[in-house]
């Protein structure tokens, strides 16, 4: 659900597709824009038309992909179903005589390996139609540009994501003419931009441009499809809880969940429920919660299983354990379970979360074995999140960042201005292109070499800025910076997160009887030990003198106090001369609240770390919020 709204944006682009290989003349296009004037709103009304056309009815390859990039208009209400392709057998036909028409139906292709986690071919696949559209078809090339940054959304990096679109916002104006529904070209990417802002934190900008959105679609002719204007306030009610303000945010909700209930998308409907409920369990509001679900839960299971049905029936299981009614909660268990196993609605995060209030249940009727089981289980889920985004690094375009690449892109404009001068003279023409050729290539050397320095000395200065340069691990800005991050996305998707301050016991008296030399040995080695014993995706570094903060995304309190618990014994075994082993530290372990401050959560854990201290040192706490 998390990603659900930012990859349906790729609907968006789809609908402003250009089939620019196509002349007026074409009988297949022309058959093909009468039915999207026609303005079906569902695939069955869709059909209908197409078996009424002789064109698109004839069974030909053309027909076949035209009949595919109509069909991914209708019924996609969720961003997680599967677009019909043309036959492959189809497809080479279509590649040799039409080649922009063989692409299009390419980003339909690539957006299935998409949503089946097959990032790699997707992106081989969607790069294929961005190089052969380049210089060939704009609005092809707009579309899969536009397609290519909705998947480094989808992937997590949003930033990538906004830097892929700022190399294609400017070109907007110059699509002169959409085919159809091409109108809302400009407001479809400020929507997907804005959408990317919200789930990064940036949230004034997200609420400027989202609420055009709004504003836009909201006048939009009924055939277009209602999910833009959905996604919009769903962009605005993000941002308003980022920013804090929860009545608005509360407010936007019930719009969204009113206009999905006034056109009967119960989808989205359903989608706005589990918000709801979420809301209220966030604000303490656990009795409105359940009455939320008593009023609803007779009517969503009556809806065909969906990604959000499942959320529902999960938030559902939670309010019946947390209220004892475990019969019925047992009952409700077999039926997720069996709807987890339907394999096209499955997720490895609803497995997690079912795992989890599945080992609370266990544990509280008695059942410590299964219980056990049950949160392993609910971890190995996690944990192959976890191995989903290894190794996905943020990329910062050079649209940004680098001066050297403005000069250069200003260079290429002035040899563009140049080869369009008319000059009379053609041996001056000559000669002035030949000498500009020289400078420009002169010139581009120069700047390649230029930016090839300034990109090393600018990793070097970047690794110096961001590392502790005794213990080799992050230093207190630049892990503060990450833990932020880490924050803003447990904040946007809405997972656990636990941040564990950690204080080596009696360091001090270490440095006074055995000298500097010997203590900063013993951080070194420290620091080489926490990093062999925690993921990828976690953050450490060193917050000051001998202490240091460890984040664990996507990490219970719990789960994070068995990950500290085994570092310390670790530690304890280390021996770092024949003077100094046996070292032990004190942690305190505090799990983010939404809407909480890193200042606030860094307190909690000190709270936490005082108690481990004030109990004899050596242990881990965990901070227990006062009533």
């Amino acid at each position: 659900m998390k990603y659900k709204k930012c990859i349906s944006v790729l609907a968006l682009f789809l609908l402003g597709i250009n089939v620019t290989f196509a002349s007026n003349d074409d009988r297949y296009f022309q058959a093909y824009s009468e039915i999207i004037n026609s303005k079906p709103n569902n695939e069955e009304a869709l059909m209908t038309l197409v078996a009424d056309s002789r064109v698109l009815s004839d069974s030909s390859p053309f027909a076949s992909v035209y009949i595919a990039l109509l069909q991914s208009l209708v019924d996609h209400p969720t961003g997680f179903e599967e677009y019909e392709l043309a036959p492959a057998h189809h497809l080479q036909e279509v590649k040799n005589s039409q080649p922009s028409l063989y692409y299009r139906h390419q980003i339909l292709s690539a957006y299935n390996l998409a949503i089946q986690d097959r990032w790699r071919l997707a992106h081989s696949q969607i790069d294929e139609v961005i190089a052969f559209a380049d210089n060939n078809d704009s609005e092809l090339f707009f579309d899969a540009s536009a397609t290519k940054s909705i998947f480094l959304a989808r992937m997590g990096l949003i930033r990538a994501s906004l830097n892929s679109n700022a190399k294609i916002v400017g070109e907007l104006p110059s699509l002169s003419e959409k085919r159809f529904f091409g109108d809302g070209a400009i407001e479809n990417m400020e929507l997907e931009i804005g959408l990317n802002m919200s789930y990064l934190g940036e949230d004034s900008h997200a609420l400027e441009l989202c609420s055009r959105a709004e504003a836009f679609f909201l006048d939009r002719p009924v055939a277009s499809p209602h999910r833009y204007y959905q996604i919009a306030l769903d962009c605005q009610r993000r941002s308003l809880e980022n920013s804090g303000r929860i009545d608005e945010a509360f407010a936007t909700l019930k719009r969204y969940v009113e206009y999905a209930t006034s056109i009967e998308d119960w989808d989205s409907y359903v989608y706005g429920i589990v918000l709801k409920i979420d809301y209220f369990y966030s604000l303490d509001k656990v009795n409105k919660a359940y009455e939320l679900i008593e009023k609803t839960e007779h009517f969503v299971p009556s809806l065909p299983t969906s990604y959000d049905t499942n959320t529902y029936q999960i938030s559902r299981f939670k309010g019946l354990v947390e209220q004892k009614e475990f019969e019925s909660a047992k009952a409700l268990s077999a039926a997720i379970i069996d709807n987890l196993n339907d394999e096209y609605s499955s997720s490895d995060l609803h497995w997690a979360q079912f795992k989890s209030i599945q080992s609370s249940l266990f544990e509280q009727t008695g059942n410590d074995k299964a219980a056990i089981a049950a949160l392993r289980d609910s971890k190995n889920f996690y944990q192959s999140l976890y191995y989903q985004t290894d190794d996905r690094e943020e990329i910062f375009s050079d649209y940004y960042e680098s001066a050297l690449a403005e000069r250069k892109l200003k260079l290429l404009e002035q040899q563009h201005e140049l080869a369009q001068m008319e000059l009379s003279n053609s041996n001056r023409l000559n000669f002035i292109l030949g000498a500009g050729a020289l400078t420009l290539v002169a010139l581009l050397a120069l700047i390649s070499y230029l930016y090839t320095v300034q990109r090393r000395l600018k990793r070097e200065q970047e690794t110096l800025a961001k590392v502790d340069t005794l213990t080799g691990v992050r230093n207190r800005r630049s892990l503060l910076s990450a833990v932020q991050l880490e924050i803003n996305k447990a904040k946007a998707y809405q997972n656990d997160l636990s941040l564990v301050l950690i204080d080596l016991d009696y360091f001090k008296a270490i440095n006074d009887n055995h000298g500097h030399e010997c203590g900063d040995d013993l951080l070194k080695a420290f620091c080489e030990h926490v990093s062999k014993s925690i993921r990828k995706t976690d953050i450490f570094g060193r917050y000051g003198g001998e202490e240091f903060i460890l984040c664990l995304p996507k990490t219970s309190a719990a789960e994070a106090k068995k990950v500290v618990d085994s570092i310390l014994d670790g530690y304890r075994k280390l021996r770092i001369s024949a003077a100094i082993s046996a070292q032990t530290f004190s942690a305190g372990i505090a799990l983010y609240q939404k809407g909480g401050e890193i200042s606030k959560l860094i307190k909690q854990c000190d709270d936490a770390l005082y108690a481990a201290k004030r109990h004899g040192r050596n242990r881990v706490c965990i901070y227990v919020q006062e009533d």
